[in-house]
């Protein structure tokens, strides 16, 4: 009888899943695992020293978020820091802060770690190992990778000679299926393994890190790391259409977003009107934008407001036959092109993600949690169950909330509500709006995609329903999914 469903973006992570389950590990070991593997495999796309949320929904208790996302670097920062503004044509233009001073203060690794430990059965040292026997002959570089960087590699990863060497053939950047190393990685992973990922916070990992990076001119301090600390969060909760969905609460933005969206396709019964989607998606990204700019005590009472309780990115997720729901998401935004030397672990920008930097750099205050757009989700109905996550910056938002529309309120199953074509509201004041082709919309502020495009996210889904467990990865992706 089958045991699990899973779905993440390659053959890679999926395949470490399914072998994790034939182990006797948990869903939450196979989200762990999935999800190491991909940070370690879909450089530009994610990296190791990334940052993100799982969601755990077991349904025979209440639900918990894993904060593991980055903080803001600078406690104790005395010295010069250096980043660089570069503008890449990927999505339609995007400019973004890379380099040393563009890193924040990694969750990956404790996020996960902790998350292994409460929820899991394999053992920590155990699973690291398994993503580093993965990893440590190199792997072939994926097509959303390329895709990505295509446009990213010669502004983003030429300089540091690690990311250069790993990702580069001559003065190219290495294509679809070409093999690419780091080959400090596997013995990194092994060491975190073995020691925990207090080494990577407080060891001599740690310091090597911060010696290295501060050399370079990066923010990142060693009281930074020293201080960081994964934290257990009371998920946002919406009733929608009988179902109980859940994502992950502020200091993110991503959930209260979708939930938003979601919640108001219900309330106007728009499950298959096209311009309800976009009326109710805009509404959602302004509402994200009063909370960007809304100080921490008064986030309840705009959570109320929208209806709901509160306490570049990899996506897995995982569902088992008695029904536990575990979605995960990462992200290291656009990455900093950084690797600490001898460590093998590229590093995220997320200061220099400008978006989720409303105030400025210099309004951000070291140790705090920076926002994400991440919403690692599920929503159970009685014994049916599923958990979903995506990449794509804040395109989550809307490929999570179309995704639930078609699935919650529209009678799709996963896979077809997964595929169904999606809209993103670019800007909202004025209103333009990014579409794929197969949407009933009219207007000249609508950039029309003629296929479907990993621009718009890919969304990765595990479920049991009607007492069969499913899983599916977007197309738009190239990812995997299997039941075992």
């Amino acid at each position: 009888m089958p045991k699990m469903a899973l779905a993440g973006p390659s053959t890679l992570a999926v395949g470490l899943g399914e072998e994790v389950v034939a182990l006797g590990g948990t869903a939450a070991d196979a989200v762990v695992a999935m999800a190491m593997v991909a940070m370690c495999t879909e450089p530009g796309v994610c990296a190791p020293g990334a940052g993100g949320y799982v969601t755990v929904d077991a349904g025979d208790g209440e639900p918990v978020v894993v904060d593991g996302y980055m903080a803001v670097p600078g406690i104790g920062f005395t010295g010069s820091a250096r980043s660089e503004s570069v503008t890449m044509e990927y999505g339609g233009g995007v400019t973004t802060l890379v380099g040393p001073a563009s890193i924040g203060v990694p969750g990956s690794f404790a996020a996960v770690e902790v998350v292994s430990r409460r929820f899991g059965a394999i053992g920590w040292r155990r699973l690291m190992d398994l993503v580093a026997t993965v990893v440590e002959a190199g792997f072939p570089l994926s097509q959303a990778c390329e895709t990505y960087l295509v446009d990213s590699g010669p502004l983003i990863f030429s300089q540091d000679p690690a990311c250069r060497d790993a990702l580069f053939s001559g003065d190219r950047v290495k294509r679809a299926g070409e093999h690419v190393e780091f080959p400090d990685l596997a013995p990194t992973l092994r060491l975190i393994g073995r020691e925990g990922a207090d080494t990577f916070y407080r060891g001599a990992l740690a310091s090597s890190i911060v010696s290295d990076l501060t050399a370079r001119g990066s923010r990142l301090t060693a009281d930074d790391l020293g201080s960081y600390r994964p934290v257990m969060r009371e998920p946002l909760k919406a009733h929608v259409a009988g179902w109980d969905v859940v994502a992950n609460p502020p200091p993110a933005v991503g959930g209260i977003a979708v939930l938003d969206a979601v919640s108001t396709v219900k309330r106007l019964e728009g499950a298959e009107q096209h311009e309800v989607w976009l009326d109710a998606l805009v509404g959602a990204f302004r509402l994200r934008r009063r909370f960007e700019s809304t100080e921490r005590e008064k986030v309840g009472a705009l959570l109320e407001e929208a209806g709901l309780k509160a306490p570049s990115t990899i996506s897995v997720a995982a569902v088992d036959q008695a029904g536990t729901a575990v979605a995960a998401t990462f992200s290291a935004g656009y990455g900093s092109g950084v690797v600490p030397k001898g460590t093998g672990l590229l590093m995220n920008n997320s200061v220099g993600e400008i978006e989720l930097v409303p105030g400025g750099v210099d309004g951000l205050v070291p140790g705090e949690r920076m926002l994400s757009n991440m919403a690692p989700t599920t929503a159970r109905s009685g014994s049916d169950v599923i958990a979903i996550g995506s990449p794509g910056a804040d395109r989550i938002t809307s490929a999570l909330a179309i995704t639930l529309i078609r699935f919650l309120l529209g009678g799709d199953d996963l896979p077809k509500a997964v595929e169904h074509p999606r809209l993103h509201p670019e800007r909202v004041d004025p209103v333009a709006v990014a579409a794929e082709r197969g949407l009933d919309l009219e207007g000249p502020s609508i950039r029309w995609y003629e296929e479907p495009h990993m621009f718009f996210g890919g969304v990765n889904g595990a479920g049991m329903i009607g007492g069969e467990l499913v899983a599916y990865a977007d197309r738009r992706r190239v990812g995997a999914a299997c039941v075992v």
